[in-house]
């Protein structure tokens, strides 16, 4: 996937409620043959930026592989979703922190700007687009800052289909997974989902997945299709999962200082 392309994807994908040394290959196959620790990414300590000359953090080489099957570990054994590339579902991942997403942005901006300088776009969508990427950049760098760590955001994208996935940069922990398979028809209603159900489906895949290493499940607080959980015994020990509100199944979820975010977003939005 091109720059240009992996940038337009950052953009159509947004913000959700919403990273680094290359290592050979035959590193990467003998990693991920032996035991797996859950929601840790494999990769040496040395954490050099693998960034592309650009400035974008685009992931390429021997360390996008860690992630393409890294990804691919995790759909399987968290949604029980098989994926294969092909020209039109590609997989690409690129470092999020204070340094790269200037860079995106201003090449945003500039795509953008030249699209217009050539009449290929109206002012009025010049306008929004501008606004758009504002925006979400800020957004991203709020999070950044929130965070206080990088990102790797790594993602299989087309066919109308997004998985997402956000590591972070410094421990290449899974801190975030969102599973899109599509948008619903104009005629899909929403379920009709009791509070209770949520619960038992969140409860029901955390328990499943050991997720953030939480023992007892505790429900702590529910937004909407949110719903956000803590160890009974470990108050930092938090998970934050969302239901499709046409499926009733999970799909997205966040975990510890990702999930606390959301948590502090949610508790506090108006």
């Amino acid at each position: 996937m091109s720059s240009k392309k992996v940038m337009a994807v950052l953009l159509a994908v947004g913000v959700v409620a919403s990273t680094s040394a290359m290592v050979s290959k035959i590193n990467i196959k003998e990693v991920f043959a032996e035991s797996i620790k859950q929601n840790v990414v494999y990769t040496k300590e040395d954490t050099t930026t693998a960034s592309q000359d650009d400035g974008t953090g685009k992931v390429t080489g021997a360390e996008e592989e860690v992630y393409k099957e890294r990804t691919l570990d995790i759909l399987k054994n968290y949604f029980n979703i098989s994926v294969e590339e092909n020209e039109n579902f590609k997989f690409s991942a690129c470092i999020l922190n204070e340094k790269t997403l200037d860079v995106i942005q201003l090449k945003e901006q500039e795509w953008v700007q030249e699209a217009y300088d050539k009449k290929e776009i109206s002012k009025e969508e010049y306008d929004k687009r501008m606004a758009d990427i504002e925006r979400n950049y800020n957004g991203l760098k709020e999070r950044v800052k929130k965070l206080k760590h990088g990102l790797v955001q790594a993602t299989w994208f087309g066919e109308n289909k997004c998985y997402m996935f956000d590591f972070n940069e410094n421990t290449k922990e899974v801190d975030f997974v969102m599973v899109n398979e599509g948008n619903p028809a104009e005629s899909d209603v929403p379920l009709t989902i009791s509070e209770e159900q949520l619960k038992n489906t969140a409860e029901d895949f955390i328990k499943q997945n050991k997720l953030a290493d939480i023992e007892k499940p505790k429900c702590i607080f529910v937004k909407g299709k949110h719903i956000f959980y803590e160890d009974e015994n470990d108050s930092a020990k938090k998970a934050e999962i969302s239901i499709n509100p046409f499926t009733g199944k999970v799909w997205s979820f966040a975990v510890k200082g990702y999930a606390d975010l959301e948590y502090n977003t949610a508790i506090n939005k108006k």
